[in-house]
């Protein structure tokens, strides 16, 4: 048994191209979002920033207010690891 549709080409056209066009929509968002997410004030939240997770050496977004505080956590945390590598090579030295 077959079904007769009429005007079927330009059904099927009809259906192909809401389907690329919605495709196209649901691939756009994001990335249009993501670009307006500094101008937009609506969607910054969407894009929130992770809370710290308390690591040290985690890499963060300096602002110019906290710059000197950052400069002198970094000598702090290279002068810790500058002292447990001597100590490492102290201990690997005397074991030998």
């Amino acid at each position: 048994m077959f079904i007769v549709i009429h005007n079927w080409k330009r059904k099927v056209l009809n259906i192909i191209t809401i389907s690329a066009l919605l495709i196209a929509f649901a691939f756009s968002v994001p990335i249009l979002a993501g670009k307006l997410s500094q101008q937009v004030p609506v969607l910054s939240d969407w894009f929130a920033d992770e809370h710290p997770s308390g690591n040290p050496l985690r890499v963060e977004n300096n602002d110019a207010s906290g710059e000197k505080f950052d400069q002198v956590i970094d000598q702090m945390v290279i002068k810790m690891q500058n002292f447990y590598k001597d100590d490492a090579e102290l201990k690997s030295d005397q074991s030998r």
